[in-house]
């Protein structure tokens, strides 16, 4: 049994939603095949590119009756594609400025939507509030503020956004508040810049989890480093290409990672920007990357150890 830590709840509205709000208010007309704005089965110019897509999908969801859907979707899916666990990562600020939903009623919709599916799949979700690194240290405050005021629904943290342009020690100081107020910590790293971001995130953030670091194997030392603290790295390969933060995916670093004793958690990312499940994930790593049943269990196994999802049984 494997669980996804890494799943973004704006690139996980499924395309069928997307459609049915647009053409319930009237959006996205005359802009072409809803899943070709969406989503993408090839490889993009760059991260900016795909996170388009996202925001066209997120476009749509104007009232908060439609997070709640979502929310409740996502875990659904992962439900059904025989996940037994899974973590959901959302900017609520982002969705906000998107939406023009206020933030607090983001967030009950979406635990709403979640609690529901929890009940009626009987599966662990963990839910993570994202602050966004390109509006500021200011704005993250207030971020956090919503996020802590709302303690009971999430279980950790995460900052996404512009690696290269904006510095993660600005974001030091909310980490710390974050962690005294008993929520577990993540990091995108490593995906839109190299491996000293990764290194930054280590030293300024301290988080117990990178998200993506796949970049991290240009930095042999930082590979040893990872290796013995122990820092679990949520890799999402079909994403990763699509990204170009791989490229390609007979090339992708995943056997370099796993082959330098780094924990690796296989993650989907973005399922529905990037068309694919986590059990597709698996199927690539196995039949493209040639990982032995042994690497696989690996993976499984990191996930279920790594995860901030509340599971009865650690070694299920």
């Amino acid at each position: 049994m494997y669980g996804d830590l890494h799943r973004h709840l704006e690139g996980a509205i499924r395309v069928e939603t997307v459609a049915e709000l647009a053409a319930e208010r009237g959006l996205l007309t005359g802009r072409g095949p809803v899943r070709e704005l969406v989503s993408t089965a090839v490889p993009l110019d760059d991260l900016l590119e795909y996170l388009a897509k996202i925001e066209v999908a997120t476009t749509v969801a104007v009232e908060a009756r439609d997070w709640e859907r979502i929310g409740f979707e996502a875990v659904e899916d992962a439900a059904v594609d025989g996940l037994s666990h899974v973590e959901l990562r959302y900017s609520p600020f982002y969705i906000r400025d998107v939406c023009g939903i206020p933030a607090e009623e983001v967030m009950d919709a979406v635990a709403d939507g979640v609690a529901r599916a929890q009940r009626q799949y009987e599966i662990p979700v963990a839910l993570i509030g994202v602050l966004l690194r390109n509006f500021g240290p200011d704005v993250a405050d207030r971020e956090l503020s919503a996020i802590l005021a709302r303690r009971n629904q999430f279980r950790a943290i995460d900052i996404a956004g512009d690696e290269a342009g904006v510095p993660a020690d600005l974001f030091a100081p909310h980490y710390e508040r974050a962690r005294e107020a008993g929520l577990r910590t993540t990091a995108h790293a490593g995906e839109a810049a190299g491996p000293e971001s990764v290194r930054a995130a280590l030293e300024h953030l301290r988080p117990e989890r990178i998200g993506h670091g796949v970049r991290s194997v240009e930095d042999p030392a930082l590979l040893e480093t990872l290796a013995q603290r122990g820092i679990t790295l949520e890799v999402a390969v079909t994403s990763n290409v699509h990204t170009a933060a791989a490229k390609s995916f007979a090339d992708h670093q995943l056997k370099s990672l796993l082959s330098a004793g780094v924990p690796v958690a296989l993650s989907t990312d973005d399922p529905v920007t990037s068309r694919t499940k986590l059990s597709n994930e698996y199927r690539i790593a196995e039949g493209v990357l040639g990982l032995t049943p042994a690497e696989l269990e690996s993976l499984a196994r990191c996930s279920r150890q790594s995860s901030f999802a509340d599971l009865a049984d650690p070694t299920r």
